[in-house]
């Protein structure tokens, strides 16, 4: 009998300019490869070892058996004779919402109000919503904006707020504990380094990092990468972060992102499902990965968030994010010293 080696459906291999990597689905991870072992999985993904073994003159089973036997204790993969009877998973993405998620600004000076805008979003349906806030709202207040979402739509809060002493982790547990939709909170300007702390599937953080305006989105970083399917398949079809997202600006201006400069008109003035369903306010929403200048070339292009606000060519719509500091074509990051 022939053996032949076969990927778990859920570890999908990506090929980029100077190596690949295996994206594990299931587990959320990822791993490494160089691109001759890309191109024995996919290009000779139905052929036996002994196959596969004769395509290169026999002049590198070892090597060969030695990648494959890596994959096997990494679980990426098994030896099987009926390679058949194991299919790929489809990459099709689908969603039954016309808006995923929003992001909503304020800083001191905002007039926009919340009460104005969660029913709408609400009424499209839109499952998950990010509030950024500049500044430091009181409790009082938090609270307030929390009881607009009780008998709606949504299933996912997460709150970005200005550091204060009031807001301690004590305190903020309890809001979790009070307000089922609220699943992570982020306080920014903290005086201390950074502490996460973990409720069951909630989460709170405590950051030094001084969020004060919409200039600190679009960092590209590992940190950042999600291996799971849903941003895997979107990705293939989708910009991975513009796709089915709307903003307001601290302003309260709807746009594609609150850090873009494009804006479809002001809340008070336009309904958000009249913007949503505008094709130009669309467009973006279909500029995937493969089509960007430097990310259609790198590894981590399906698990790696875009930016369309700020780019490194602002006259190219289709210009690698600006603040992205990985190079696919060296396979290194900037920050990061050649040996």
């Amino acid at each position: 009998m022939k053996n032949y080696f076969v990927l778990f459906a859920c570890c999908i291999p990506v090929k980029g300019h100077s190596r690949s990597t295996i994206c594990d689905l299931q587990r959320n991870t990822f791993e490494l490869i160089p691109n001759i072992l890309y191109e024995i999985l996919t290009e000779h993904a139905h052929q036996s070892m002994q196959e596969i073994f004769a395509v290169y003159d026999n002049q590198y089973n070892e090597e060969i058996q030695e990648y494959m036997e890596f994959l096997v204790s990494k679980e990426y993969g098994f030896y099987s004779n009926s390679p058949l009877h194991f299919p790929k998973i489809s990459l099709d993405w689908q969603t039954p919402f016309s808006i995923t998620n929003a992001l909503i600004d304020f800083d001191e000076q905002s007039t926009h109000q919340l009460s104005t805008i969660v029913p709408q979003l609400s009424a499209l349906y839109c499952p998950t919503i990010e509030l950024r806030f500049f500044y430091t709202p009181t409790l009082t207040a938090l609270t307030e904006n929390l009881e607009l979402f009780e008998d709606t739509a949504f299933r996912c809060i997460q709150l970005i707020i200005g550091y204060h002493h009031d807001f301690s982790a004590e305190r903020l547990v309890k809001l979790l504990q009070k307000y089922p939709r609220l699943q992570n909170i982020t306080v920014h300007s903290t005086p201390v380094s950074s502490i996460n702390l973990k409720i069951r599937s909630k989460g709170i953080v405590f950051t030094n990092q001084k969020i004060t305006s919409e200039a600190c989105c679009g960092n590209i970083s590992p940190y950042y990468f999600t291996a799971n399917i849903s941003t895997f398949t979107e990705a293939q079809h989708f910009n991975s972060c513009l796709n089915r997202k709307i903003g307001i600006d601290k302003r309260g201006y709807i746009k594609n992102c609150p850090s873009m400069n494009k804006n479809f008109g002001h809340i008070d003035d336009i309904p958000l499902k009249q913007v949503v369903e505008n094709v130009h306010f669309q467009k973006l929403w279909k500029v995937n990965k493969d089509q960007v200048l430097d990310c259609q070339d790198c590894e981590f292009r399906y698990i790696c968030y875009d930016c369309r606000a700020y780019v490194a060519n602002p006259n190219n719509e289709l210009s690698k994010p600006a603040k992205c500091q990985y190079n696919p074509y060296e396979a290194r990051w900037e920050d990061q010293v050649t040996t």
